[in-house]
């Protein structure tokens, strides 16, 4: 009877934490094209709602096998233990979440679950069992996410905005919006592929987006307005969907591992006896993922002004370049396994572009608030975590 009670539990809250990651991150992947004026919160939701479960299902295994098995070993606890570490990791990051959520803080739910799953590993295995190397390789890529963020920004900003410049006609501008669309899609590919590997499924990459911008620039090429002016809006307007999709599509893979991982443990111990399988399940990460992008459809509003509005004054050519960096650098992590930070990766992206136009483009107040909140949460949730796992029987 308690472990049908912990297996239930352990599913609600892993489910109840995808929610409310959705729900506290829509502004890390939308608040660029919203406070640009360019889409309506409503239809970026809509748009995100597709891609993020699409980066979940595609992607979602790389961090999620970090968060689950990189830090503590799961097959050291045995089946009520595995799934009480289940409930206290949850339910500490869930809380510490639903506080940042409620202060219209945006958080990232992947530090606050690392924070949580080590301070489980404290109390139950002990100092030693933990896999300090990797959570140092963790805790080293929080700031290298940020200043990656800021360092790509202010390169593709100035790069963008220079472009733009000198593009004295609409054919010019449909040229510069195909290329970065397939930019776009060339680094989204080269992600999916990565793990077959290979000279073949490099070139696939480069070469498979090819007929689809073709497409797309004969599409906009009916579209675009004679007016240098109009043609301008319409093609910033374009490439803010493409990378919002983008950044969407980075999020989902990214920050499904905190549910999914805890979900897929709790499904092995009721599919095959214990046996904790290698790798997350498609089923696992689709299920987390629509459930994350039901939470930020539902209740993304939330958090959509602090980066949207309130860290730097944002123009649709700096919103693009700022979704774009923060989709690059997520992918990038991704690809490497290390839960790192939307939340700071689309902070240092604005704060770039701010910078790019002056120092007192940026909301030094809005970022320290920010900052704030993210620095205490990891030792938060690792306190919660070790209380709560301090007070389960064991």
């Amino acid at each position: 009877m308690v472990s049908a009670v912990l297996l239930y539990a352990g599913v609600a809250l892993a489910l109840v934490l995808a929610w409310i990651n959705g729900a506290n991150n829509a502004g890390n992947v939308i608040g660029a094209a919203v406070g640009a004026r360019s889409i309506s919160a409503k239809r970026a939701l809509q748009l995100a709602f597709l891609f993020e479960i699409a980066g979940a299902t595609l992607l979602g295994h790389y961090v999620s096998a970090t968060i689950t098995r990189g830090i503590i070993n799961p097959a050291e606890l045995s089946g009520e233990k595995l799934l009480a570490g289940v409930l206290v990791i949850a339910a500490s990051t869930t809380l510490w979440m639903f506080i940042a959520t409620y202060l219209r803080v945006p958080l990232s739910v992947t530090q606050a679950t690392i924070g949580s799953v080590v301070g489980f590993g404290l109390v139950v295995l002990g100092f030693h069992k933990l896999n300090w190397s990797v959570l140092a390789s963790i805790l080293f890529s929080w700031p290298s996410t940020l200043l990656l963020a800021v360092f790509l920004s202010i390169v593709l900003y100035r790069l963008y905005t220079t472009a733009l410049s000198r593009a004295r006609e609409a054919k010019r501008l449909l040229v510069l919006s195909s290329a970065l669309l397939y930019v776009c899609a060339v680094a989204a590919l080269l992600v999916l592929v990565s793990s077959v590997g290979g000279i073949l499924a490099t070139l696939a990459s480069l070469v498979a987006p090819i007929p689809a911008t073709v497409l797309y620039a004969v599409v906009l090429e009916k579209r675009v307005p004679g007016s240098l002016h109009e043609a301008r809006y319409a093609v910033n307007r374009h490439l803010l969907l493409v990378s919002t999709s983008l950044a969407a599509l980075s999020h989902g893979a990214h920050d499904v591992g905190a549910s999914a991982g805890l979900l897929q443990l709790v499904v092995s111990e009721v599919g095959v006896g214990g046996a904790l399988d290698a790798r997350t399940s498609r089923l696992v990460l689709f299920v987390s993922g629509l459930v994350m992008a039901l939470g930020m459809l539902r209740w993304g509003y939330r958090v959509l002004g602090t980066l949207a509005e309130r860290i730097t004054p944002l123009t649709p050519e700096a919103g693009f370049a700022a979704q774009l960096s923060t989709a690059l650098t997520m992918l990038l992590v991704t690809r490497m396994g290390l839960p790192s930070s939307t939340t700071l990766a689309i902070t240092g992206a604005i704060i770039g572009v701010g910078l790019s136009r002056g120092r007192g483009y940026v909301n030094t107040k809005t970022v320290i608030r920010v900052f704030t909140m993210w620095v205490v949460g990891f030792p938060a949730t690792l306190l919660l975590s070790m209380t709560m796992s301090a007070l389960t029987p064991r």
